[in-house]
């Protein structure tokens, strides 16, 4: 629904002066990366490492899930692991001695094989309760709070990448340097009464044949926070 409404938006953001000239053109900011962070298991929501608009960087521990019940899964699997190995190793001696069966030794080392997968699993799920950011930016909402359960897939944090940004808007297919990828673009900001500047980044392959318009994406550069994702501009000729 946010998409449909936003292209409704940039199609009429093209305005025509009486003649059927270009009067103006506007545009929305929108953050270069914008992902749902979902649990992978099920567990309880420890804590989250950053507040709402706090910056963090790629590697960074967002949010910590309760590993307790997966750090006994995998104590347990590692002992496993050890005594299959054991069993396994002794079983090979023995069929060289002729004292066990092939059948025997296969069948060690397929449960030795089988609890090595358990363990990696195991060690899955630990590493899973501990979710890191993909990339530098912000929390922008909060979906799963503190203490409350999760299960697999459910969502628990929304972030953005806001270091760049992204104004996307539709301009006439006739004007060729507004459509050609790299070509520099300044934006007049409404909320701040500042100009941005950026380069255009992608050009859609499809044009509406009911404007005669093309969307294209304009990267800005905002590694100093000046802007906010959601700010509405025009674009300067």
């Amino acid at each position: 629904m946010r998409i449909i409404t936003v292209a409704m938006i940039l199609l009429a953001s093209v305005l025509l002066a009486g003649d059927g000239s270009l009067q103006e053109i506007k545009t929305v900011l929108f953050p270069f990366r914008d992902i749902v962070i979902s649990s992978r298991v099920e567990s309880t929501l420890k804590t989250y490492k950053f507040l709402q608009g706090q910056a963090f960087k790629a590697g960074d521990t967002l949010v910590e899930l309760d590993d307790s019940r997966y750090a006994i899964e995998l104590s347990r699997t590692t002992e496993q692991v050890r005594f299959a190995k054991s069993t396994f190793e002794e079983k090979k001696e023995l069929r060289e001695k002729k004292f066990t069966s092939d059948a025997e030794l296969r069948r060690a080392e397929y449960d030795f094989r089988l609890m090595e997968i358990a363990y990696e699993e195991a060690k899955l799920h630990v590493a899973f309760c501990t979710i890191k950011a993909p990339f530098d930016g912000k929390i922008v909402e909060i979906m799963t709070h503190d203490f409350e359960t999760t299960r697999s897939g459910q969502a628990l944090c929304r972030i953005i990448d806001d270091n760049k940004l992204l104004a996307i808007m539709n301009v006439p297919l006739t004007d060729d340097a507004f459509t050609t990828i790299g070509t520099p673009v300044k934006i007049h900001l409404d909320q701040k009464d500042a100009i941005a500047t950026g380069t255009i980044y992608e050009v859609s392959p499809q044009a509406d044949h009911r404007t005669g318009t093309v969307r294209i994406r304009v990267l800005i550069d905002n590694r100093q926070g000046l802007f906010f994702a959601g700010m509405t501009g025009t674009l300067q000729k």
